[in-house]
């Protein structure tokens, strides 16, 4: 059945439930405390959210910098918390042996202004990618303390990386949180594994953000209840095994901005755990199909040379827009590009180009590429013919034989 259809039909039943749930019955409310966890010697999330981009501007030639840092220096803002004064300033810079990369990043943990008092600088050792020929800085592990009110802070942690192509100095750096909460309760006598990650990367808490929730005693549950195939945003439903076949339906009351603490009710709806997490593989279809026994040659970071080669051969070119931080780009790649079919028939009339949008940003302006990904088809003149985003193959053959 249509991917689309099962999701309707599983939300009409939920809403029907809902609305004929008996008048006046009072529902189980259970709290769970969560803790601050961050990767260690047991399971860690495999997934994390998209990368935050914060702006850097530079200081100035003159400015007092510390011990061991050297210009271009540049500082920015991260909004971390609830309000503007959790805000934490950074300072990046380059060093004498690293001139032209941003490589040790200096945090304003304390909110003083000062950068100097802080603990010494992380440090990265920037390393070429080969594939996108761009020079990638990452600092790992910072862990900075977020304050709530009331005397309440707590850490969060977090990776950073800058990117560098060519000899300009990178003006962005993008961080992604590292850590989660997680804690222990008893739903109906069954001990479960909550976890709760933030999904945008600002340190406060809410029903915006991921969930997941599972019996403890089931199989590989400590890292299960980390991965992405059971956490799910808190609209969604949780399920837990309560033996004999049946699932506690949970659903999400609340979160502390702090993360401390969670609400969820036990819920009577009439949807189990398979039914409501059908609609969600949508690669259930990609599966299946055969997977080319070459790749597709793809030319990376080189538009012109894509030009050139499409003009020469007079076939079509396609310009797959992509960035690290995209999930659908990821799929493109492993599921649609990687089809069977769909390879034969762009090996048959096609040159591609791959650009990594975060590092070509004068061509995203002049193609007005706003969405990733952003796959765009010119004829070997190089006039635009058609563009679109992610398609599962069956259209994506259709778009590229028209």
């Amino acid at each position: 059945m249509n991917t689309k259809i099962l999701r309707v039909l599983a939300c009409v039943s939920i809403l029907f439930a809902a609305a004929h749930r008996v008048a006046g019955q009072q529902e189980r409310v259970i709290r769970v405390d969560l803790a601050y966890q961050a990767p260690g010697s047991g399971p860690s999330p495999d997934f994390s959210p998209y990368g935050t981009q914060v702006k850097l501007s530079d200081l100035p030639v003159n400015a007092q910098l510390p011990e061991g840092a050297a210009q271009p220096a540049k500082t920015g803002t991260l909004q971390l918390g609830p309000d503007q004064k959790s805000w934490i300033k950074i300072l990046v810079t380059s060093d004498s042996a690293h001139p032209r990369d941003l490589c040790r990043l200096y945090i304003d943990a304390d909110r003083n202004g000062n950068f100097s008092d802080d603990g010494p600088a992380l440090m990265a050792k920037p390393g070429l990618n080969e594939k996108t020929k761009a020079w990638w800085s990452s600092f790992n592990g910072a862990v900075l303390p977020i304050p709530y009110g009331a005397a309440i802070v707590e850490p969060y942690m977090v990776n950073f990386w800058t990117v560098r192509k060519g000899e300009e100095t990178p003006n962005i750096i993008r961080y992604s949180v590292g850590s989660w909460r997680s804690g222990k309760v008893n739903v109906e006598g069954v001990e479960a594994l909550v976890a709760v990650m933030d999904s945008d990367n600002d340190a406060v808490f809410t029903a915006k953000d991921r969930w997941s929730v599972l019996a403890a005693s089931g199989q590989d549950a400590p890292r299960r209840v980390l991965s992405i195939k059971e956490a799910r945003p808190a609209s969604r439903l949780m399920f837990v095994e309560k033996g004999g076949g049946k699932d506690l339906v949970l659903e999400f009351r609340g979160i502390t901005p702090d993360g401390r603490s969670l609400n969820f009710a036990i819920v009577d709806l009439p949807v189990t755990k398979a039914e409501d997490r059908a609609p969600d593989d949508t690669l259930a279809g990609e599966r299946a199909r055969p997977r080319a026994p070459q790749p597709f040659p793809w030319i990376e970071s080189n538009l012109d040379q894509g030009m050139s080669r499409a003009q020469e051969s007079g076939r079509k070119l396609i310009v797959d827009f992509w960035a690290t931080w995209c999930g659908p780009c990821r799929s493109l790649d492993e599921w649609i590009w990687s089809d069977a079919e769909v390879a034969a028939v762009l090996n048959a009339g096609y040159v591609g180009v791959k650009l990594d949008a975060d590092l070509e940003k004068d061509l995203v302006k002049r193609y007005r590429v706003e969405g990733y990904p952003t796959v765009i088809v010119l004829d070997s003149s190089g006039t635009e013919i058609k563009r679109f985003g992610y398609l599962p193959s069956k259209e994506m053959l259709d778009a590229l034989r028209r």
